[in-house]
């Protein structure tokens, strides 16, 4: 038998980038709430995938976003500390953003 593995997996990005989506997705359940109202997730969800010799604990973050209020200071600190209990960190982009389009032709 080969030797059992685990790890965290934390999914970090933007507000609104499909983080949540993602998770329930690899899961395959509805683990984590979305919605197209900005800032749904506000601490973090761990969401686990066991397999015979693995186990994957994914943690959603809440999105990394300019603060306003101490709301948005606690949630974006959580984003930030499960940076360094992870084993993979997974930064996620909204692909289809033309903001993100924007930038990247200016760049080139």
């Amino acid at each position: 038998m080969e030797k059992f593995k685990s790890g965290f997996v934390s999914i970090i990005g933007r507000t609104n980038v499909g983080k949540s989506t993602l998770i329930n997705s690899l899961v395959g359940e509805k683990v984590a709430i979305t919605a197209n109202k900005c800032q749904t997730t506000r601490t973090a969800i761990r969401a686990i995938i066991n397999r015979e010799n693995a186990q994957i604990i994914f943690v959603d973050t809440p999105g990394i976003h300019k603060p306003k209020t101490k709301l948005g200071n606690t949630m974006l600190e959580t984003a930030w500390t499960t940076i360094p209990n992870c084993d993979v960190v997974i930064f996620l982009i909204d692909a289809t953003s033309r903001k993100n389009w924007n930038r990247r032709q200016n760049n080139t």
